[in-house]
């Protein structure tokens, strides 16, 4: 099991260029994958993608590639020559006028636009290059796996924390639950008796309205299914892949459960523990939220 979180990086170089890769993760519902790089990459950036969507299932993945050159390139230097003699003629003047102290410079001529032009000559990215972009990448999805499977690793004993609380907390439901029929019959006995005065009590009927009001109840059924939803969650704990997606529906199921039995029952014991039971559940949905 991963978590959705994570970070790693990876960097590599050779004569040419050096590459360094940086990937980082948080909560999303979906894969989005948001890469960064420069525009001279764009060609790459396909590549990128596939192989990470080959390694990560779920969550925003930010990848920042940054390159640099270790060889330098050529560099071209040209000038507007009509524009430059212009200005060289009309600074004369100046200088012979007394308007200014002295005729243009080259430093001057790099303030003007298009007097002179520079141009650095960067060399096309090559296939070796894409290898040395790739392979920094791997390496990075290498720490950002192991990242979040570390990760991973501690939402399960908090998943398990919760899930054996939960299991305890069903278990003493359906105790609670086997007791009730008794106790209803004591009450309803004493409750009619008290209201209509009657010495004695058909058994008969005071064991049907008894039958009816138990009917009523009784949350077997959804205490069954609670125990079933907890025993598949721990099962899906234990699988590969994606699983983020099915913890969380098993996680809403186990609400729904423990909601229905809260509308159900009239017993202030059991109403207490549903309530103890929908904050664990909550619990474990906060932490389903990471889960790749």
């Amino acid at each position: 099991m991963r978590s959705m979180t994570g970070f790693g990086e990876g960097a590599g170089e050779n004569e040419h260029t050096r590459v360094s890769v940086t990937l980082r993760g948080v909560n999303h519902r979906y894969l989005d994958v948001v890469v960064k790089l420069r525009d001279e990459l764009r060609g790459s950036e396909g590549r990128l993608r596939e192989r990470i969507a080959a390694r990560i299932w779920r969550g925003r993945v930010e990848v920042v590639v940054e390159i640099e050159s270790l060889a330098a390139g050529a560099v071209e230097v040209s000038f507007d020559p009509h524009l430059v003699r212009a200005l060289h003629a009309v600074s004369q003047e100046l200088v012979d006028g007394g308007l200014i102290a002295h005729r243009f410079e080259f430093g001057d001529l790099l303030r003007i636009p298009d007097a002179v032009r520079i141009r650095s000559g960067n060399r096309n990215w090559s296939d070796d290059d894409d290898g040395v972009l790739l392979a920094a990448l791997d390496q990075a999805l290498d720490q950002f796996v192991v990242a979040r499977e570390t990760e991973g690793h501690a939402l399960r004993a908090i998943f398990e924390e919760r899930l054996d609380a939960l299991g305890a907390l069903t278990e003493r439901l359906a105790e609670r639950r086997a007791e009730l029929p008794q106790q209803m019959a004591t009450a309803l006995n004493q409750r009619i008796r008290e209201l209509a005065d009657v010495p004695e009590l058909d058994p008969d009927r005071l064991a049907q309205e008894v039958a009816i009001l138990v009917d009523r109840s009784d949350v077997r059924e959804e205490l069954d299914r609670l125990g079933s939803h907890l025993d598949h969650f721990r099962a899906i704990l234990d699988q590969d892949g994606s699983i983020g997606k099915r913890l969380d529906f098993l996680a809403q199921e186990i609400f729904r459960e423990l909601n229905t039995v809260g509308s159900k029952c009239r017993d202030s014991d059991l109403t207490r523990g549903v309530l103890d039971g929908k904050t664990l559940c909550e619990q474990l949905r906060e932490q389903v939220q990471n889960v790749e």
